[in-house]
């Protein structure tokens, strides 16, 4: 965890594409999964529900925010009012039971669930590489999500403090500093395309086959 790469230190947006009312749907050959924000991390949680002939694994959802993970059994967050970095959005815990909790200090015993995801959160932290360590201390597998280069320059948010890389299944951290904000100018011109469900579709189908505003990492 102490080594670089080109001034990027190791560790080891996305928005959800709503199923439109109009016709949109229809005109695209979409399978529903690939409009599920959650698709990669649902592959990764099935795969180890297999493997573990029959038994549910026990899920935390780490910065669970405004839409937590469907499976997690417990999902936590350091903030229970909104935010800007989620959007200013609510919190939602959807029933499940809620910690109230720093993603570098998580209050559980080492090894206490199967399965922890992250969705979004690594990009907007101080200490991206102290966060992992903690969450592969508390689960026996994990999955993070992010978005890649090419997303922070079509969508750059102010609130994001980190591009993130992956090569040779290893994920590397850029800082983000202003003269990069300055050249994300434009950024709101994408996000006022995502408004439209056309775009939306493209985005599922595209990032479905190439992984080109996704970037994923599990353990």
């Amino acid at each position: 965890m102490n080594c670089r790469l080109h001034n990027m230190n190791p560790i080891n947006k996305n928005h959800q594409a709503a199923v439109s009312d109009d016709n949109t749907l229809k005109r695209f050959p979409v399978r529903k999964s690939e409009l599920d924000r959650f698709k990669f991390g649902k592959r990764i949680y099935f795969q180890i529900a297999s493997s573990t002939f029959g038994h549910t694994p026990l899920c935390l959802d780490v910065a669970c925010g405004a839409k937590p993970f469907p499976k997690a059994d417990v999902v936590c967050d350091l903030n229970i009012l909104p935010v800007k970095d989620r959007s200013m959005k609510r919190l939602e815990t959807t029933g499940k039971p809620f910690v109230l909790c720093s993603c570098y200090f998580l209050p559980f015993k080492d090894g206490a669930f199967d399965f922890a995801t992250s969705y979004y959160l690594l990009e907007h932290i101080n200490y991206p590489g102290m966060f992992y360590s903690e969450l592969k201390r508390v689960a026996k597998h994990g999955f993070i999500q992010c978005p890649t280069w090419f997303n922070e320059f079509l969508y750059g948010e102010e609130v994001h403090n980190w591009i993130v890389i992956k090569q040779n299944n290893r994920l590397f951290v850029k800082p983000i500093n202003n003269k990069s904000k300055q050249t994300l100018a434009l950024s709101f011109i994408f996000h006022r395309l995502y408004r439209f469900h056309t775009w939306q579709l493209l985005h599922a189908i595209i990032d479905e086959i190439t992984h080109v505003f996704t970037v994923t990492i599990s353990f």
